[in-house]
């Protein structure tokens, strides 16, 4: 009898316990829900449980769960991506602070950005890291530098062997070693983001280079005398102040040429606007002065990000600044462009480069996309679906759909009509954890 007792309670907890899991951890109800990918469903009901969307259901269908949100009037967008990042501590949280769930780290202390990585901890952004750039005699210290075929190799074995998700080639390689890059990392699962130098955009599609970084190599394959252009990059410097002379002086017909050949090889562009942006306001001191007060350590903003220091070190000049304005708004077109011909864009702010403010700045990458005449749709997508492709984690995250990482933001308003809209946040939600709530 006792026996039977035990038992009869035994099984009263289990169906307690039972119940209990079958109550979803949090319940959004009455959103627009913009999946990511280009649907939309006009007023839905999305459902979390154990750090993963259970259901996506149109219109408020009965349920309850542990937490129950009314988002009537606003927008659930998957968790944002921010495809070209320097992770540091101090900016961890502000990336989620602003709905940048996932980013992809192009250059760092492998030692640092590849244990934290792989912890992919529920608390902080995922994270594609490169470790360390791979790049050619006379880069700095903190780059790999190959130099033979066998060191190219070499390098990318070991890279992807220390758990890299991507490698980072930088701009003083050339075409036949990017090749090498391309072909081991493919053998291996593993993509090549290129800042181009020496090499055009049309030759790194040519080997075989997943994604182009801020636009580089555009100009010297459109420009007239694209060796004279390329020349100019023994001096890594030097040679970005002449590609972005050149931008306003290039040639339509050209750039479609380039746009196709891109195309043609499935290139994503990767275009840090907010970089360009920021260097052409240097001397603005609202500028410099807004973005040191949205969250970033007095340590980074008054000497990091001290504006004689970062013009002396890049041999800047205000004529320097005027000339990344000039660029900026043809290059926002060519953005436009690129994806009104097909092509393929993954938003990425170059964070935390000097001024562009980790978080914030994804933001306002994509205001800068639409202000070149994308349709927002085509650039929330740059910075969900068509990101998450990019970096490889589209099974786990950049839509809203069941399976999938709980990793969505509530915003005011309808970013598809103002996409100022992704900035006025109300809930960021990382693999079902509430990270802000406003």
């Amino acid at each position: 009898m006792a026996a039977l007792k035990l038992t009869s309670v035994a099984l009263a907890v289990a169906l307690v316990s039972l119940a209990q899991a079958r109550v979803p951890d949090l319940l959004v109800r009455n959103a627009r829900v913009v999946r990511g990918d280009g649907r939309v469903i006009a007023r839905a009901t999305v459902v979390m449980t154990g750090g993963r969307i259970t259901r996506v259901a149109a219109g408020n269908p009965a349920g309850r769960a542990r937490r129950e949100i009314d988002a009537a009037g606003r927008t659930l967008m998957p968790g944002l991506v921010d495809a070209h990042v320097r992770v540091r501590d101090w900016t961890l949280p502000l990336l989620l602070r602003w709905g940048v769930t996932s980013v992809r780290d192009l250059g760092n202390d492998r030692g640092f950005v590849l244990p934290l990585a792989a912890a992919d901890a529920p608390d902080v952004p995922q994270i594609v890291a490169a470790g360390s750039i791979i790049d050619g005699p006379g880069a700095g210290s903190d780059a790999v530098i190959v130099s033979t075929v066998a060191d190219a190799r070499t390098t990318v074995r070991n890279a992807v062997r220390a758990g890299a998700g991507v490698i980072s080639a930088g701009p003083r390689l050339h075409q036949a070693m990017l090749s090498v890059l391309a072909a081991e990392g493919a053998a291996r699962g593993v993509p090549v983001a290129a800042q181009l130098g020496r090499t055009t955009a049309m030759e790194a599609a040519d080997a075989g280079v997943t994604s182009l970084e801020g636009l580089s190599g555009i100009a010297v394959s459109a420009a007239g005398s694209p060796d004279a252009l390329r020349a100019q990059f023994d001096d890594v410097d030097a040679g970005v102040k002449a590609a972005i002379r050149e931008w306003p002086r290039l040639d339509a017909s050209r750039l479609r040429t380039v746009a196709r050949r891109l195309i043609e090889q499935n290139v994503v562009l990767v275009p840090a606007l907010a970089h360009v942006e920021a260097i052409a306001h240097l001397q603005n001191p609202s500028f410099t002065q807004a973005a040191i007060r949205a969250g970033v350590p007095r340590d980074i903003g008054g000497h990091e990000w001290d504006v004689s220091e970062v013009m002396r070190r890049h041999g800047w000049t205000t004529t320097t600044l005027a000339d990344f304005g000039a660029a900026l708004p043809m290059m926002q077109r060519f953005v436009a462009d690129y994806v009104r011909m097909g092509g393929r864009v993954a938003a990425g702010s170059g964070a935390p480069e000097p001024f562009v403010v980790p978080g914030t700045s994804l933001h306002r990458e994509l205001q800068l996309y639409v202000g070149g005449g994308m349709p927002p749709v085509a650039a929330l997508r740059s910075a969900t679906a068509g990101a998450a492709a990019l970096l490889g984690i589209a099974d786990r995250t950049g839509t809203i759909e069941a399976g999938k990482d709980a990793d969505v933001v509530l915003v005011d308003g309808d970013p598809l009509r103002d996409v100022q809209a992704t900035e006025r946040i109300r809930l960021v939600i990382k693999r079902g954890i509430v990270i802000y709530d406003r």
